[in-house]
């Protein structure tokens, strides 16, 4: 038993929400892929319909923002969370070397995100917006009568990301409320969506320590290094001197808290980023910013804060998601009993650790 409705429904069943977080922007014209790579450190090679993780970081290399970049054609729709719709207009318009000039329009102003998030996801998706979207493969998007449908996720489950315009949105909320029932899924806010986030380890633009990089973050895997971008410089300073810390997963039976200092003995060897109590685990998950020497997984022996607090290093994510184990081609939730016994907790908690 979960005990907290909403992360339960997140992890068990179907959630529904909207992302009012999310901003939106298109990036038009014969300019715009040229803005794209300029903007965006990551490999963009996309074919249509293709959906590619990526960031937006600071002059100084810090990370600002997580992006969705879905290739439509030779256009491009970005979701981004961190920044302001407002925020991210002036970002790009400041950013944009004199020349690379294309079709900016904040979508945001126009239309809004529609969220699904769980193992059986994708059956509310189907039932809200047709049976295609069964077979819609991860990191795409489908058009449907609403609008554009993203699957994508941050929780680890099943997720869809429904970009459709404010004044269909309300008939569409009420159609994914009405379908909601015939798979017992529940409405779901930031909080629990947060949680369930950082327990798979997602990244989470809120959660950025001061000074640091994509590289501390373990983010390299977004970098593309053989082109110049915004940041790029600061990176390559960074490379070269030498990563110092690593954000680190650890979980504890007792609760610590963001500044926190870690210990090995009495060696300082790094402090908590973030901490949240986990229901699913019945414990708490930490992130710690760790000197690069110990941040390592499978550690029981450092300690946190003033309350000397044991916690033990894993290697993220920490829930062995159901929707791993739900095939839509076999299952549904109709026949949920074939997979609901499947434990959440993925690799040892605090208590088991030697």
């Amino acid at each position: 038993m979960i005990g907290d409705p909403e992360i339960e429904a997140i992890r068990m069943r179907s959630a529904y929400s909207r992302s009012t977080d999310v901003a939106l922007l298109a990036l038009r014209g014969d300019d715009a892929r040229e803005a794209l790579l300029h903007l965006l450190p990551s490999r963009l090679f996309l074919r249509d319909a293709q959906v590619k993780e990526s960031l937006l970081l600071s002059e100084d290399g810090r990370p600002i923002a997580d992006v969705l970049v879905c290739a439509d054609d030779e256009d491009y729709l970005l979701l981004v969370e961190g920044m302001t719709g407002t925020d991210l207009v002036e970002h790009v318009s400041t950013h944009l070397p004199e020349g690379i000039r294309p079709d900016v329009e904040d979508l945001g102003q126009t239309h809004e995100v529609l969220s699904l998030a769980g193992p059986w996801a994708w059956q509310l998706a189907a039932a809200t917006l047709g049976p295609d979207l069964v077979a819609l493969p991860y990191l795409n998007f489908f058009r449907v009568p609403a609008g554009i449908c993203v699957r994508a996720g941050k929780t680890g489950e099943y997720g869809y990301d429904i970009v459709v315009r404010r004044e269909e949105s309300e008939a569409l909320w009420s159609t994914i409320s009405d379908a909601a029932t015939t798979v017992d899924a529940l409405e779901v806010g930031p909080r629990a969506l947060s949680l369930c986030r950082f327990e798979n380890w997602f990244f989470d633009p809120a959660f950025v320590p001061a000074g640091v990089t994509p590289l501390e973050l373990q983010l390299s895997w977004r970098l593309d290094m053989s082109r110049k971008w915004v940041g790029h410089e600061a990176i390559a300073g960074r490379m070269a001197e030498g990563v110092k810390r690593r954000l680190t997963c650890m979980v504890s039976n007792t609760p610590v808290a963001p500044g926190d200092t870690i210990r090995l003995d009495d060696r300082e060897i790094g402090e908590v980023v973030r901490a949240a109590f986990s229901p699913a685990r019945q414990e708490w998950v930490v992130a710690g910013l760790i000197d690069i020497a110990y941040a390592h997984g499978g550690i029981a022996r450092y300690r946190v804060g003033e309350t000397d607090a044991a916690v033990l290093t894993l290697g993220p994510p920490l829930i062995d998601n159901r929707s791993l184990y739900v095939d839509p081609r076999r299952h549904t939730w109709e026949t949920r009993d074939e997979v609901e016994d499947r434990p959440l907790v993925r690799g040892p908690r605090a208590l088991e650790a030697p």
